[in-house]
């Protein structure tokens, strides 16, 4: 009697420890492939984010060698863009590493001294263009 109470609480241990085994197999699996579909995903969006910056700073060089040329109109264009598109990217620079923060900072350098040029050629230049036309008598 003793010999079948053993024999059946270790084919039950056996069992039971088989499915446990089992169970954290197919768990581990799970948890390893949402692991790595977040990691690509991660992937995903750093590419995304390095794309943009190194379009915005290409923009920005393309731009800034424009310095001795532009005239007010194209200047005040240009300067829209850059604020809206720095704008976007100052919202994920959190996420940058140091590498990428130090490349920034220098692309804002870099528009920094252009519109230093511009400005020291034509002029403060408001946003604002006012065309009024109005007829004295």
């Amino acid at each position: 009697m003793k010999f079948a109470s053993k024999f059946k609480t270790i084919g039950f241990a056996l069992t039971i420890g088989m499915f446990t085994f089992a169970c954290s197999q197919e768990t581990q699996n799970e948890t390893n492939a949402e692991v790595n579909e977040a990691q690509a995903d991660m992937n995903d969006a750093n590419a995304e984010m390095n794309r943009e910056y190194d379009e915005f700073n290409t923009w920005v060089t393309t731009n800034s060698e424009r310095a001795e040329t532009v005239t007010a109109d194209e200047y005040r264009e240009m300067r829209s863009e850059y604020n809206r598109r720095s704008a976007e990217l100052e919202a994920e620079s959190s996420t940058w590493d140091d590498e990428t923060r130090r490349e920034w900072e220098e692309t804002k350098a870099d528009w920094n001294d252009f519109e230093n040029k511009v400005q020291s050629r034509l002029g403060k230049i408001d946003d604002v263009d006012v065309d009024v036309d109005v007829d004295r008598n």
